[in-house]
C-alpha cells in the first residue's frame, strides 16, 4: 500500500511540475471492471470450466503527451480490482450447501497501462481509439471461505491456486472513447491477457477483462 502511495504521489508531482513542457493534459478517472478467468483444464473435460463476471472498481490518474496532430501517448497508474466470481457449489458430507456459489474472489492489483491516443477527428465532441498494453501487479486478495457446518472447520477455496499465481501480469489494451471539450471523457476498453496467472502441466489461468470509466482532464478544468 505504501509503494502503491509514493508511486502515485511521484505521478502528481510530475504531472504539476512537467505539464507546461511535456504533457499537454493530466488528470485522473474513475469506473467499473467487468472481469473473470478462463479456466483451461488440459487433462481433464469440465463443464463450464470458466469462472463468472464479477464488478469491480477502478481509478487510475492519467497523463497526455501529443507527439502529432493524430496521435498522442497516454500513460496511466492506479488501482484496479479483478477477480471472478465463483460458479461452483460445494457440498459438506451431509450433503448440505456451502453457500458459496455466486460469491467473489476479488484482486487487489496496482495497474499500469501505456495506451497511444489516436484521435483523427477534430469535433466539439472527439471519438478517439486507445491502443496499447496493460501491466498489473496483484497486491493482495480476497478468497472464498466456506465452513463445514458438521465440524465448523473454515477452509479458503481457492487459496492454493492463488498462491501460486503470478503476481505479474501483462495484457493488452483496447480501448474506444469520446472527448468533450477537453475537459471530460466516457471510455469504454477491453484487456484481454497476454500472460498467464497460472500455468502447469494440468490446468492454465488466464485474467480477462473489460471496463466503463469516466475521466476529468484536471489541468484544462482549471482554466475553465
Amino acid at each position: 500500500m505504501k509503494k502503491s502511495l509514493m508511486i502515485v504521489a511521484l505521478l502528481l508531482l510530475i504531472s504539476r511540475f512537467g505539464s507546461a513542457q511535456l504533457i499537454v493534459k493530466y488528470g485522473f478517472n474513475i469506473g467499473m471492471t467487468y472481469s473473470n478467468q478462463f479456466w483451461d483444464y488440459k487433462l481433464i473435460s469440465i463443464d463450464n470450466p470458466n469462472k463468472d463476471y464479477k464488478l469491480g472498481l477502478a481509478v487510475f490518474l492519467s497523463a497526455e503527451k501529443k507527439i502529432s496532430k493524430v496521435f498522442s501517448l497516454r500513460p496511466e497508474i492506479g488501482y484496479i480490482q479483478k477477480g471472478f466470481k465463483n460458479n461452483v457449489e460445494m457440498t459438506s458430507s451431509d450433503g448440505t450447501s456451502a453457500g458459496v456459489n455466486k460469491k467473489n474472489v476479488i484482486f487487489h492489483d496496482l495497474g499500469l497501462n501505456f495506451g497511444l491516443k489516436i484521435t483523427p477527428f477534430d469535433f466539439k465532441v472527439v471519438p478517439y481509439a486507445i491502443l496499447g498494453f496493460r501491466c498489473d501487479y496483484m497486491t493482495s486478495y480476497k478468497d472464498i471461505v466456506f465452513e463445514e457446518q458438521g465440524s465448523g472447520l473454515k477452509f479458503n477455496m481457492y487459496k492454493s491456486e492463488i498462491d501460486n499465481f503470478n503476481k505479474l501480469n501483462l495484457g493488452g489494451l483496447i480501448g474506444i472513447g469520446f472527448e468533450f471539450n477537453d475537459l471530460t471523457y466516457i471510455e469504454f476498453e477491453y484487456n484481454p491477457s497476454i500472460t498467464k496467472s497460472y500455468g502447469s502441466t494440468g490446468l492454465d489461468i488466464k485474467d480477462n477483462c473489460w471496463g466503463i470509466k469516466v475521466g476529468f482532464n484536471l489541468n484544462k478544468l482549471k482554466k475553465k
